[in-house]
């Protein structure tokens, strides 16, 4: 696809992109959504990965497989690499299927973590633990210049757009009439 528009979320479900591609997310009508968007000050609430056709991992009460349609009514953008070769594809993939293996309660979302974020107290978290934008941190294996600690969705977002090595596959809008 490699541009900027809209599709519908059904050419998504087919589209057969190298795996894993990035997803930024936001529930535009969700409280919890509109206090993140508030706080980054940026377009997006939710960071997951799209891990194989239809299917995305995804930090909610903990760290899950859950199908495409799940995010029906979210505004998506979906990203990918321009330089991960396939053995770092692989590797990406390989360290985000072991956690999603791992027993739910060993996975759970870090709400001290986003209070402290909401708090502006950085590095106020449960070690082990994560919110849905530190699952970005498997990016230290295909990109040496990550850097990122506790990114919130924004800057996550913001970091794969200055980085140059990224690109917008495309959107969805659930309120776009024509998906």
């Amino acid at each position: 696809m490699n541009d900027d528009f809209c599709y519908p979320l059904e050419r998504f479900k087919t589209y057969r992109p190298p795996y894993p591609r990035l997803v930024f997310a936001d529930n535009a009508f969700g409280l919890f959504a509109l206090g993140v968007r508030t706080k980054t000050k940026g377009a997006y609430s939710h960071f997951m990965w799209e891990i194989g056709p239809g299917e995305i991992a995804s930090q909610s009460l903990y760290f899950k497989k859950e199908s495409l349609d799940h995010f029906r009514n979210y505004h998506l953008k979906f990203v990918s690499s321009l330089y991960w070769t396939d053995r770092d594809r692989s590797n990406l993939l390989a360290a985000i299927r072991s956690d999603l293996s791992l027993p739910w309660y060993s996975t759970l979302y870090d709400i001290v973590g986003v209070i402290g974020e909401f708090l502006g107290i950085d590095g106020l978290n449960i070690p082990g633990l994560n919110f849905c934008s530190e699952r970005g941190s498997y990016l230290m294996i295909a990109e040496p210049h990550y850097n990122l600690v506790s990114p919130t969705p924004s800057k996550l977002n913001l970091w794969t757009k200055q980085s140059g090595r990224f690109e917008v596959d495309g959107r969805y809008a659930p309120d776009d009439e024509t998906n």
